[in-house]
């Protein structure tokens, strides 16, 4: 899958416009591709705008992502803001799935734990879940999140009928704990890039490698 983003507006910036109908553009019928919306604490319309414009270009995946500070029924409001609207005002398009984005690095401020989260993505409408890493330090989702943790955060997706993904900061050395827990999807940006997370450009070599561990 091609994930599309802006890593210089923060773990899940949004790409240019440009930039995304290009890449749709190039991978139509080749590859999925993903695009991330950004986060809208507080501000579900324009969570909504923002995934009825990144829609026109057809992407296969929406992701928006909510800070730890945002309520639970924010959450959920969000999310059917952003279903009613690519339902009503797309009615040509075949539906988007939304993807919702947790930070594992900011749970312990949250009043919401993983699994509320996967319940909040159910009822609001998202097809699946992810939780990747807010801050770019040097640290990994593992960091964070034990194995039993991350386990049960995939359990609860599967329960919920929500396809699961894992992210932030996955080097090589964490596929093959990882990949045992089953997961749908790993994410990885700056393991598949030579150079550092801002300017790095993914490598033929580096994907091949990835790829294999996955085998």
């Amino acid at each position: 899958m091609i994930d599309v983003k802006n890593p210089a507006e923060g773990a899940l910036g949004a790409p240019h416009p440009g930039i995304i109908a290009e890449i749709c553009s190039h991978f139509k019928g080749k590859k999925p591709v993903s695009v991330a919306l950004g986060e809208f604490p507080g501000k579900p319309g324009a969570a909504a705008l923002a995934a009825v414009g990144a829609a026109q270009f057809q992407p296969d995946f929406l992701k928006i992502a909510f800070p730890a500070d945002a309520p639970s029924a924010e959450i959920v409001t969000t999310l059917r803001a952003i279903r009613n609207a690519l339902t009503d005002v797309l009615s040509d398009f075949t539906p988007i799935p939304v993807v919702a984005v947790a930070y594992a690095d900011t749970l312990l401020s949250s009043s919401w734990t993983l699994e509320d989260f996967t319940s909040c993505a159910r009822e609001g409408g998202a097809a699946g879940c992810l939780v990747d890493t807010w801050e770019k330090n040097g640290k990994s989702l593992p960091d964070f999140l034990s194995q039993a943790e991350i386990e049960k955060f995939i359990d609860d997706c599967r329960r919920r009928e929500l396809f699961c993904g894992l992210a932030g900061s996955l080097k090589s050395e964490h596929f093959g704990s990882l990949i045992k827990l089953g997961p749908d999807i790993l994410g990885v940006r700056s393991a598949a890039c030579g150079g550092d997370r801002l300017r790095g450009e993914v490598t033929p070599e580096r994907v091949s490698s990835l790829k294999a561990l996955c085998s």
